[in-house]
């Protein structure tokens, strides 16, 4: 690595400004990228180490040559856009240890088709993945929510129709509890098996998944939104734990248990 391409604090703690570079490989010891440090520039790769906790607000925003990245173990925040409108990028590791993925953190990356999300993962902030082209997803065991927005992906012609999202898993013994509103809109999803665990489903969150045939809802989700399936004209086949309290069907439709308002 040429140290004459970056700018690090005195205590060599900050990463505080980075000039342009093929590959960056940020200095074992450095535990902060500060806000805009490498704000759109030229740069092919990015190599983050375990020792950074933080990641700066658009630390990385704009770099539009950006194609790999590697986000070490030890990240604990990360700031909004940190590597949104990078138009080049399809490779992200994120190590296993880090928890969060930062709101629009990739947002408008169009050439990210396919990432792992560590098991580690808890929480996957508003518009994480938004406009990115991922075709693919398996939610790790440890996420407890999923931003709005998250995952509304690229379209597959154009700004309307079903997206390039096609696969949604989530792992077993998945803790998710809350999917915000329109997080999954547009996904050409065929079948949905809502993890045991979920409370919580924004509005919109399922909206516009033309494609999708089926939908199980588990006993613990108790409260929905407006409209989180609106939309999904291919969906004829409703499931639902017995032991949910707050919903029921009735003719193949689902309503509120009070049979005062249809849900789906």
């Amino acid at each position: 690595m040429d140290f004459s391409k970056i700018n690090v604090s005195a205590d060599g703690k900050t990463l505080c400004e980075v000039y342009d570079v093929d590959n960056l490989v940020i200095p074992e010891g450095v535990t902060k990228i500060e806000k805009c440090a490498a704000s759109q520039r030229s740069i092919v790769s990015v190599e983050i180490p375990d020792s950074v906790e933080e990641i700066g607000k658009e630390a990385f925003r704009i770099c539009r040559d950006l194609q790999r990245v590697t986000i070490g173990a030890g990240v604990k925040k990360m700031g909004a856009e940190a590597f949104a409108g990078c138009g080049s990028l399809n490779s992200v590791t994120i190590k296993e240890g880090v928890k969060l993925i930062g709101e629009s953190a990739f947002w408008k990356d169009a050439a990210l088709e396919q990432i792992a999300l560590p098991d580690s993962l808890t929480k996957i902030s508003k518009a994480a993945f938004q406009s990115t082209s991922l075709t693919a997803l398996r939610i790790p065991a440890n996420v407890k929510s999923i931003g709005a927005d998250a995952f509304n992906v690229r379209k597959k012609e154009g700004k309307t129709g079903p997206s390039v999202l096609t696969t949604v898993e989530f792992a077993p013994g998945c803790k998710l509890t809350t999917i915000e509103e329109s997080a999954f809109k547009d996904a050409s999803i065929e079948t949905l098996v809502l993890p045991d665990k979920l409370q919580t489903l924004g509005d919109g969150a399922f909206a516009g998944c033309t494609s999708l045939k089926s939908v199980h809802i588990p006993a613990g989700l108790t409260s929905m939104g407006y409209k989180p399936f609106d939309g999904c004209t291919a969906l004829t086949t409703i499931t639902i734990d017995p032991a949910n309290p707050a919903f029921v069907l009735q003719d193949g439709k689902l309503f509120t248990k009070d049979l005062k308002k249809q849900v789906i």
